[in-house]
């Protein structure tokens, strides 16, 4: 289940009342405020789960400063023994927990612990982040390595934090979608991200179970192609010298998925494709310049490769959208 509450349409005086309301529905309530009663909070709250779980992002604005509170008391009422990983994406974050007190600005992160108090907040203007929950008893990592970074800022804005945070972010923004098989899958490299980062921080990798390892070098990979579609150059070697491992340490990571990497690569160019194809903004592009953009070298190749794909020419793909 999804619920999305804007205050938009909400009266101010009864805004607080209607966060609250949707916090209260987690199971690790937090209580929010604000400091100025007079001050009209405005913002934007999206809850949902991905099998097991839980995602939260707020987005809100106020000339006064507001935040979430986690005390003893809501921990007595409810505490599901989680970690929260939070991701601050604009404006700033102060956060007092774990004897802790640290500042989180936007490509920063975090680890909450349900189980522990803690107070974050937002001063004036605009502020935003973004959290999903990690169970304690999940999680591929022993728990001692984890608290270490309770209430602690780590980056993510580059190598394997910055990839768990585009992860999270798209799976937060496609809640929904995903069938019940996806969602396992999906939730399960969420699990080895967090504790890859983790532990990546700590330099205690091989504390890691092994399919974590190969499912978290499986991500770093993708991810590495993804932003490399373009190149017509792309291939098996390049990618496993670019990653330090053999190309048939690579060729075995893809294994479990049913498909090779070459066939994935493949995959991944023809869905880029249809999407610009669709794009009426790119109507006046040929074709061909759509394929060389996503790394086919040969038109008849792609030409043939998207009606097997699709069932339909890209052409006549493109052609089904509705005329301006």
């Amino acid at each position: 289940m999804r619920t999305v509450m804007s205050t938009e349409h909400v009266p101010d005086a009864e805004r607080l009342e209607r966060f609250r309301e949707v916090l209260f529905q987690d199971s690790a309530p937090a209580a929010p405020y604000v400091d100025d009663d007079q001050s009209p909070l405005q913002g934007k709250l999206d809850v949902g789960a991905l099998g097991p779980i839980g995602f939260l992002r707020l987005i809100s604005s106020s000339e006064a400063r507001r935040g979430m509170r986690r005390g003893p008391e809501l921990i007595r009422r409810s505490d599901p023994e989680d970690y929260r990983l939070t991701f601050a994406l604009h404006g700033n974050i102060m956060l007092d927990h774990h004897d802790r007190q640290t500042l989180l600005r936007p490509g920063d992160m975090t680890l909450l612990d349900t189980s522990r108090p803690y107070d974050a907040w937002h001063p004036i203007g605009s502020a935003g982040f973004l959290y999903f929950a990690v169970s304690k008893h999940r999680l591929p990592l022993p728990r001692r390595y984890a608290d270490a970074f309770v209430g602690a800022r780590l980056s993510c804005r580059s190598g394997i934090a910055a990839l768990l945070r585009t992860v999270a972010g798209q799976t937060a923004r496609d809640l929904g979608t995903y069938a019940p098989d996806e969602a396992a899958r999906l939730s399960a490299v969420l699990f080895d991200l967090v504790a890859g980062v983790l532990a990546h921080e700590l330099g205690v990798t091989g504390a890691l179970p092994c399919e974590s390892q190969k499912q978290i070098m499986l991500q770093r990979v993708q991810g590495f192609i993804q932003r490399r579609l373009g190149d017509p150059g792309l291939s098996p070697a390049t990618i496993a010298q670019a990653h330090h491992i053999s190309v048939r340490t690579l060729h075995r990571l893809f294994e479990p998925g049913g498909c090779t990497i070459g066939e994935w690569i493949r995959s991944q160019r023809l869905d880029r494709s249809r999407r610009d194809l669709a794009d009426v903004l790119l109507a006046d592009q040929p074709v061909h310049a759509i394929a060389t953009r996503w790394g086919f070298t040969s038109h008849a190749h792609f030409t043939r490769s998207f009606s097997a794909a699709y069932g339909m020419s890209p052409l006549e793909y493109r052609n089904r959208r509705p005329k301006a």
